[in-house]
């Protein structure tokens, strides 16, 4: 999309200089208890019949019946919900990830306010059969400008809803491999980001009239006015096509994500190790990372997950560890808490032994280091010095040597970053005298502000 833009930006800059630029449901019961805020649990486009592994959506439909409250939109399509999801009867499910509390809160008006839940970020539904959901939610709290006056202090707000049933029905094995393979082809699909060859089309005869018009400008100041908006309206209808494009690659992406067979599992696996972490924008590995608590064959997923976090061959990524992790933690039938923090390892995850596994990976990986070459033992080391929080002083010291080796290699840009971020690692004067040009780097660059 960028060169779409600049595409268009050069005409319209041409085209100022000539001219100027021309700018261009139904209610809900209402609400019953004392908060000043009902909420109700809906079904999502009216539907209450699924397949194992389809996305699952509910509404919750808030209705403010005073002024004064705000309520946190559900934003991120990664992490669990913030809701607490309950489900009846108690088997035939598993919870897989907690509540995470995310974004900022919005102003509450009086017109209902309706936020889908995905039920699958955080529930794994695994066999056939009628369930009842109701949904636990605190997101509502008191506006920026208050509560209404005389309510003092108000406390934490919390309400569970009225129940949905869902039927789950069975999918076969010949129909969810047909699926996988569907939906693999749909995320096969480059992203375009490129201009299309009709919008070059259409752009071809106002760059011409605008040549024109630089050698003899027009007269008429509303011809050029025209030729503005034709312009924006071309940007607007290719940038709407990206997006589409977008959304359904994504979308393709999820339900995959969410599907419980062994090719399924392969696929999830494929996309998790296609995640560079390069900064494509390329968001394929993440939506694959959080529907892995949906594979039925986790020890199949474990094993491919671990062959590829052993091959030296390849550089480890935190998309890979962490889908490693979040495995072995399904395999102990355990919820999987996502990292709160990268500063302090205890607040990382819960469970002291998952943190435990975490720094014996970490180790194992430091270990791999005189095994690996070029780019490859830069790159790692590099993953190791971001993750120095999960090194012992001996991992730390050995991986401090290596970027001392790699460093003159490395671009003038990684090597700024690794100094504002990790100067403590590469550059505290505790540590042993650096080799160069590691010793002139640290020396010229001052420790980050407390």
């Amino acid at each position: 999309m960028t060169s779409v833009r600049y595409l268009v930006s050069s005409i319209i800059i041409v085209a100022m200089g000539l001219s100027f630029a021309v700018g261009l449901a139904q209610a809900p019961d209402p609400p019953t208890n004392s908060s000043g805020v009902a909420v109700r649990l809906e079904s999502h486009e009216q539907q209450t019949r699924f397949k194992l592994g389809d996305p699952i959506t509910l509404d919750l439909v808030f209705t403010a019946k005073a002024a004064g409250y705000a309520i946190f939109m559900d934003t991120n399509r990664f992490n669990a919900p913030q809701d607490l999801v309950n489900v009846i009867p108690s088997d035939g499910w598993i919870r897989s990830q907690g509540g995470q509390r995310g974004g900022s809160p919005q102003d509450l008006g009086y017109d209902p306010v309706r936020i889908p839940v995905l039920l699958n970020r955080s529930i794994v539904f695994q066999r056939p059969g009628h369930y009842e959901i109701t949904i636990t939610t605190g997101r509502v709290v008191p506006s920026m400008s208050g509560i209404p006056p005389g309510t003092c202090c108000a406390p934490k707000w919390s309400e569970t809803t009225n129940a949905i049933g869902i039927d789950i029905l069975p999918r076969g094995q010949d129909e969810e491999s047909a699926l996988v393979a569907e939906l693999s082809r749909q995320v096969e699909k480059e992203l375009q980001t490129e201009p299309s060859p009709d919008l070059r089309k259409q752009m071809e005869p106002l760059i011409q009239e605008l040549d024109a018009a630089k050698k003899n400008p027009p007269g008429d100041p509303k011809h050029m006015e025209d030729l503005v908006r034709r312009v924006y309206a071309a940007e607007a209808e290719e940038e709407a096509r990206l997006d589409k494009e977008k959304e359904a690659r994504r979308e393709a992406a999820t339900r995959l994500s969410y599907l419980q067979g062994d090719d399924a599992v392969r696929a999830k696996v494929r996309w998790i190790l296609e995640d560079k972490e390069d900064g494509s924008g390329d968001d394929t590995g993440l939506v694959m990372l959080n529907g892995l608590h949906h594979s039925r064959n986790l020890e199949l997923q474990r094993q491919l997950l671990q062959a590829a976090w052993d091959d030296t061959q390849r550089v480890p990524t935190g998309v890979l560890q962490s889908a490693l992790q979040q495995t072995k933690a399904f395999l102990q039938n355990k919820t999987f808490e996502l990292y709160h923090s990268h500063a302090v390892a205890e607040t990382k995850m819960p469970h002291a032994e998952a943190v435990e596994e975490y720094n014996r990976e970490m180790s194992e990986m430091v270990a791999t280091l005189p095994q690996r070459t070029g780019s490859n033992k830069e790159q790692t080391a590099r993953f190791l010095l971001m993750s120095a929080h999960g090194l012992s002083p001996v991992d730390a010291s050995i991986v401090r040597t290596v970027v001392a080796e790699e460093f003159a290699g490395m671009s003038p840009g990684m090597q700024d970053t690794l100094l504002r971020m990790r100067w403590k690692e590469l550059c505290d004067p505790s540590l042993p005298v650096a080799a160069e040009p590691l010793r002139s780097a640290c020396a010229s660059t001052a420790p980050p502000e407390q």
